[in-house]
């Protein structure tokens, strides 16, 4: 890439509080300012952050301010990748300013503390945990059926039932003998209103799929029914339900090939977590760590 004159030439930016800004920078500042209203080099700009900011210098708490040449580099190196032409002159000084307004900006958050906002400590401990984690390679098949030995018990399905039910949203539409006419054989899907709330076709159900629509309650009592006969009424928030089990599942593994693409995504989750905790480890051995009384052990 060429320096573009001399401006560029071992550049080294000094930014102080309160000085006046000449008849260029002037230029340079109104550039800077019709570029910030153009949304593609401002997401450009703010894709940049993360890596200009491990360039920019300076003590903490000082009013000085050093952008060295390789961040300015690598900031237009992005927008030119992206833009698909070579930055102007005037661009390559606009996208200087914005690192050093955005330092400024940064330094300004600190010391109104707004670090120590809850959002903004839950959003820096999550990068970090991000920055932390290894970046892992494809595992093989045999890491992939190793990782599925090591954590059957995860990926077994709970218990199930399969069922029919016949549904009435106001409870003073029920008949009178209707659980008698359901064991007699009457044709559920003639009966209540309309489709089951639980879908016209019979499925599996698990306890936590009958708590969702019919409370804790009720759902619990339905998923232990026995299978065959028609029961009933049972009233919840939403109406009154007449259920009969069809068939009961006990908990059942889904083979190998059924999981691949969940065990995947689970390896690499797990991967991560481990590297992140081997690092915390060295991190934390680097802090004088007290624990008050009553905190709780770390």
């Amino acid at each position: 890439m060429t320096s573009g004159g001399s401006t560029w030439h071992n550049l080294r930016v000094v930014a102080r509080g309160g000085r006046a800004a000449g008849a260029g920078k002037g230029r340079a500042a109104g550039i800077a300012a019709a570029l910030a209203r153009e949304p593609l080099v401002h997401t450009l700009v703010l894709a940049a952050l993360l890596f200009a900011a491990y360039a920019l210098q300076a003590p903490a708490g000082e009013d000085r301010i050093v952008v060295d040449r390789t961040a300015v580099d690598r900031l237009v190196a992005e927008q030119e990748t992206l833009l698909l032409r070579p930055l102007s002159e005037a661009e390559r000084r606009a996208a200087t300013q914005t690192l050093i307004d955005q330092e400024v900006l940064l330094r300004e958050a600190y010391r109104r503390g707004l670090d120590q906002d809850a959002v903004v400590r839950r959003h820096l401990v999550q990068k970090m945990r991000f920055i932390l984690a290894e970046d892992q390679a494809e595992p093989s098949e045999a890491e992939l059926r190793a990782f599925f030995e090591s954590n059957r018990e995860r990926y077994r399905t709970p218990p199930t039932v399969t069922l029919r039910e016949v549904f009435y949203a106001d409870p003073a539409t029920v008949p009178g003998d209707l659980l008698e006419r359901l064991r007699a054989g009457a044709e559920p899907d003639d009966l209540g209103d309309g489709p089951d709330m639980l879908g016209p076709t019979p499925t599996r159900y698990s306890l936590r799929d009958l708590i969702g629509p019919m409370g804790p309650e009720v759902g619990r009592r339905i998923f232990e029914l026995p299978a065959g006969a028609w029961d009933g009424p049972f009233a919840s928030d939403r109406g009154v339900h007449f259920v009969r089990i069809l068939e009961r599942h006990p908990p059942a593994l889904p083979p190998f090939d059924e999981l691949a693409e969940s065990l995947r995504q689970d390896w690499f989750f797990a991967m991560q977590e481990k590297a992140v905790a081997a690092k915390l480890t060295e991190l934390r051995a680097g802090y004088r760590i007290v624990v008050e009384d009553g905190a709780g052990t770390p």
